[in-house]
């Protein structure tokens, strides 16, 4: 008998769970708030140029071969390997750190600064690859029952990971490096998870075995949004009808089952199973109005960082910029340490700045290159106003013109800025927090938001804010454990 699914959100998660119900036959339908797919992996078009506006680079490719499998599709988009990988400057140094997945070439970078890097770093892989591979397929790719089935599967993990869950990142890094250089340049993996390593779980520095080691990390050819894109010739090839500014606002039950949802025009949308790709925990409080996920309740759990993001279009070669570029400062430790709670200005921030007309030249007019900048910012509960957002625009921009020796802010031809208000409304981000819960020991595994909703049966969820976290291949993993829930319910049609 066939069911009719309803996916809310065209995120990631939401679109690879849409093809793989669609396989197995079941007939799917998608709503979405924003203009186009995407989700936070979307695109700007503006003045000739085109920006990917979230996401620049993954890890982990292998997990979008396993869903091409899967849906017996070719790849729609050309995965290219980065390497290097990134570039890191210190405010204030000359000294340019180019990271390569060669450990001999990286281990010339910190010569000076850490002579026995190569041997340091030889430890710390092994270490973070042994985890790595004891936890992906045993933890990681997983559904969780009950909280007993959470623990029981944790103590199939050896023991001698166990301080991997005390330490946080910079501990861990800590042990094995003497030079801060190189533990605030590894550390960045937790900026990645839209945290900072004072406060990320010491197993995150898997991260650093798959980024130098495992998979690499990936950008694709002609530009991110070509996943999207590529993904939704497949939609429509599947007979998936999606249909954009309709955002849910409301929703009608019926004997523990949801029966309906309703849109912000009073529509309602039907179906037999309901998936939400939106935020597992915003939706809950938004449109459920649960207990559980009231905005007091919410308020006290850990949300990444918000982005406060630029995009720029500049008048000729910068020289001194690479594909990937990371600007840190000289006060790390104190300026992680304040930047979630808004007590530290933003006077000298640490961003992020992506150029990706250099491998994609057709982005970009002839002469001109495009600037992505992001700077990792506190989130709507504790910076609530952005009346200021062009004087902090004006300071990344005039840093970056000294860092680079370029004058950016004369050849200026093209800016956006979508500070943590925009990202909020644009995607219905809570409080503007970029990737979603953060990723502390009490919000992972079973004690993150579920897939399966408490409430209604046929109710699931996918995306960032439930198992297994943030990023685009947990994106991808995330819609096949909801795939696997609705199917163990539902059965393959």
């Amino acid at each position: 008998m066939e069911k009719n699914v309803l996916i809310v959100g065209t995120g990631l998660a939401g679109i690879t769970a849409a093809l793989r119900l669609s396989k197995l036959g079941y007939r799917v339908e998608m709503v979405e708030k924003y203009h186009q797919a995407g989700g936070r992996l979307n695109q700007l078009r503006k003045d000739g140029f085109t920006w990917d506006i979230g996401p620049s680079f993954f890890s982990m490719s292998y997990e979008f071969d396993e869903f091409f499998k899967f849906c017996g599709i070719d790849p729609p988009f050309e995965f290219v390997e980065l390497d290097p990988l990134y570039t890191v400057r210190f405010r204030g140094k000359e000294k340019k750190y180019t990271i390569y997945k060669d450990l001999d070439r990286l281990a010339e970078q910190f010569r000076e600064v850490e002579p026995d890097f190569r041997k340091r770093m030889d430890k710390l892989l092994k270490s973070a690859g042994r985890f790595f591979h004891d936890t992906e397929d045993r933890v990681i790719k997983k559904n969780y029952n009950s909280l007993m089935h959470w623990l029981t599967t944790l103590a199939t993990v050896p023991m001698v990971h166990l301080p991997k869950l005390i330490r946080t990142v910079w501990q861990e890094l800590d042990r094995h490096f003497e030079s801060e250089e190189v533990k605030q340049i590894f550390s960045l993996v937790a900026f990645f998870l839209g945290a900072t390593p004072y406060d990320t779980p010491g197993v995150y520095t898997l991260l650093t075995y798959t980024e130098l080691v495992h998979d690499g990390y990936h950008n694709v050819k002609g530009g991110m949004y070509k996943i999207v894109e590529g993904l939704m010739k497949e939609i429509d090839k599947a007979g998936i009808t999606v249909h954009y500014h309709t955002e849910i606002t409301g929703y009608k039950e019926e004997n523990g089952n949801l029966r309906q949802l309703i849109d912000q025009n009073g529509n309602t949308w039907d179906a037999d199973i309901f998936v939400i790709n939106s935020d597992a925990a915003g939706f809950r409080h938004a449109v459920f109005e649960r207990k559980k996920f009231t905005e007091q309740k919410l308020d006290r759990m850990k949300w990444t960082l918000a982005p406060f993001t630029m995009y720029l279009g500049v008048k000729g070669k910068i020289e001194g910029l690479e594909h990937h570029n990371y600007f840190l400062g000289d006060n790390f430790e104190d300026y992680a340490n304040k930047i979630f709670k808004n007590s530290i200005t933003l006077d000298k921030p640490y961003y992020y700045v992506n150029v990706n007309s250099r491998s994609n030249p057709d982005m970009a007019p002839e002469g001109h290159e495009n600037l992505f900048v992001l700077c990792p910012v506190p989130d709507l509960r504790y910076k609530p106003d952005w009346s200021d957002r062009e004087e902090l625009a004006g300071n990344i921009i005039d840093d970056l013109s000294e860092q680079v020796g370029y004058d950016i802010r004369s050849n200026l031809v093209s800016n956006t800025i979508y500070d943590p208000v925009d990202w909020g409304k644009a995607f219905n981000l809570y409080k503007g927090s970029g990737l979603g819960l953060a990723h502390d020991l009490n919000q992972i595994g079973y004690f993150r938001p579920k897939n399966r909703d408490e409430e209604y049966r046929n109710v699931f969820y996918t995306g960032a804010s439930t198992i297994p976290g943030t990023g685009l291949p947990m994106a991808v993993i995330s819609s096949k454990l909801v795939t696997e829930r609705i199917t163990g319910t539902y059965g393959s049609l």
